[in-house]
């Protein structure tokens, strides 16, 4: 009988382990769509009632009633999206709230300005039926020409009142063969993120960190990169050496800044450096994160001369140095950190901190289980992660959660007033998107059924009951290409178009899924999916070919 106590109590203590050792199973939590049919869609805010404002990369902001589903027009900007077939990351790109909302009503924008290289940092005032009295606060300097990208633009506040803006390197990375972006040949300056990224002088490539003032412009809080005043550099920056971090937060509690790094292509390590990896950051400070000199736990690039090939010696991170002649900043850089996270390349983003006590606790919000929990996701691959952090902000575990739940580019996450999370679907398209959802996560303390979603239309075409197509279903193929439609990737439907009468295909293009590559449909690539094995790869293109 007491060996029988015994093992119940380790079971007891077991158990309690596994429940708050790991997230919750799927079943526990339930995803609703409460609107949709959003264009471009890309950062959200909720408001202390519980609405949401939702911007569209178009121009357009849009709020949503989550109780009714009711989607409201409150404002139109005139914002560049494209340039001719470059600058295709511009727009409406960023929103969030002041914190004293509740009585100013006040709603801050980052925005392309039509012909006029600059992003554009503005407050607006919502009257309660649209935006007015725009006030700009700062603008950001943008070339728009020669396939530049990665442009950043989220939004958000901290604990200590300080807005923070996260800037892309602005830099085309399609010539760089998957590694560091450092050409500083003549008119080569958009092959260069040393002009930008690791330029102390320059706001892109950055996470900016101001103090909004009443009038409308702002001040420097103490505590950024660079004091007021250091020659070559510029005050507002808080973090340095970013590709595109695209999705920021900060934690209410600690203040630390967190944000989702996008990577380079790279499928394999290199003499030029390593292979791409995404980062989820942490600065728990002002501080250099490495682009483009180190990726992932400060793996180096080595220095390349593209004109003559020429591989020379890795960058140090302890003291690295910008020697470019793009450069209009300081030589000697900070020390770079490393990422509190890294992973092989896809699309990270960073979404709130969570904690159970800041919210009703009859709520329908997330579990305790997720108490002190990062949320982060990642765009390309739809997954979603609870990174739990110990009182020193320490990963303590890190697990996957909502798999079950099939999530169409996912774009951004807030917490609403009760505790919910809100995800920002950006839809199936990689640029250009139309079919952008609103959905509302909430926890049940029962299992609830999750439902069978339709046919994902990104699928429509492929063989219904192939294996092929289940396995792509269940990869990342669909970020970049649809059956019907060419999205970043050509259409299904084209590749089998294209390698019809090929009798090579079938084997080449397996093989190519593994290690991925550029070049037969531009200059984007592939990457590599080495997650799968050869007969699989060999399912998904027989599946391919047979498109309809």
């Amino acid at each position: 009988m007491a060996m029988f106590r015994l093992y119940l109590s380790l079971a007891s203590l077991l158990t309690a382990s596994t429940t708050f050792a790991t997230p919750p199973a799927d079943d526990y939590f339930r995803v609703d769509t409460v609107a949709e049919g959003f264009v471009d869609a890309m950062e959200i805010a909720v408001t202390p009632q519980g609405h949401v404002f939702v911007v569209e990369r178009t121009g357009a902001v849009k709020l949503v009633n989550p109780e009714s589903g009711q989607t409201k027009l409150v404002a139109t900007l005139p914002v560049e999206v494209k340039k001719g077939e470059f600058a295709r990351e511009c727009g409406l790109l960023g929103i969030t709230l002041d914190p004293d909302y509740a009585q100013n009503h006040w709603v801050y924008l980052y925005y392309s300005v039509p012909e006029k290289p600059v992003h554009q940092l503005s407050r607006f005032t919502f009257n309660g039926t649209t935006l007015t009295t725009e006030k700009k606060l700062l603008e950001v300097p943008h070339d728009r020409e020669n396939a530049t990208c990665h442009e950043g633009g989220s939004l958000t506040f901290g604990p200590d009142g300080c807005l923070y803006l996260s800037t892309g390197d602005n830099t085309c990375p399609f010539q760089s063969n998957g590694s560091a972006p450092i050409d500083e040949g003549p008119e080569r300056k958009w092959y260069d993120a040393q002009r930008s990224a690791a330029n102390t002088n320059d706001l892109r490539g950055k996470i900016l960190r101001i103090k909004p003032t009443p009038d409308g412009s702002y001040t420097i809080p103490k505590g950024n990169l660079f004091p007021e005043g250091t020659p070559k550099t510029c005050p507002e920056i808080y973090v340095m050496g970013c590709r595109n971090p695209y999705r920021i937060s900060v934690d209410p509690k600690t203040n630390f800044l967190y944000w989702g790094m996008v990577g380079p292509d790279a499928g394999r390590d290199s003499d030029r450096g390593p292979r791409g990896y995404d980062e989820i950051n942490q600065a728990r400070g002002p501080g250099n994160f490495g682009w483009p000199y180190f990726s992932g736990d400060n793996q180096a690039y080595a220095d390349y001369d593209f004109a003559t090939k020429k591989i020379g010696a890795k960058f140090d991170p302890a003291a690295p140095v910008n020697t470019s002649v793009n450069n209009t900043g300081l030589t000697q850089l900070p020390p770079a950190q490393p990422a509190l996270w890294h992973y092989p390349h896809a699309s990270a983003c960073a979404g709130p901190v969570f904690y159970t006590d800041l919210f009703p606790k009859d709520g329908p919000g997330l579990p305790p289980a997720l108490d002190g929990c990062l949320i982060a996701y990642d765009w390309t691959t739809a997954r979603l992660y609870a990174i739990k952090l110990d009182d020193k902000g320490k990963i303590a575990w890190n697990h996957p959660f909502l798999g079950k739940y099939r999530f169409v580019h996912p774009g951004d996450l807030e917490l609403g007033p009760k505790g919910e999370l809100y995800l920002l679907e950006y839809g199936s398209a990689w640029y250009d998107g139309k079919d952008g959802k609103l959905k509302r996560i909430t926890y049940s303390t029962t299992p609830v059924p999750i439902p069978v979603s339709p046919s994902d239309p990104r699928m429509k075409g492929l063989p219904l009951n192939h294996p092929g197509t289940k396995l792509i279903g269940e990869t990342t193929c669909l970020s970049c290409h649809q059956t019907k439609t060419a999205s970043i990737g050509p259409s299904y439907r084209d590749v089998a178009k294209k390698y019809a009468e090929d009798p090579e295909a079938y084997e080449t293009l397996a093989k190519k899924i593994l290690t991925g590559g550029s070049g037969a449909w531009g200059e984007q690539p592939m990457p590599p999916h080495p997650q799968h094995n050869i007969e699989e790869t060999r399912q998904m293109i027989e599946a391919i070919l047979k498109v309809q």
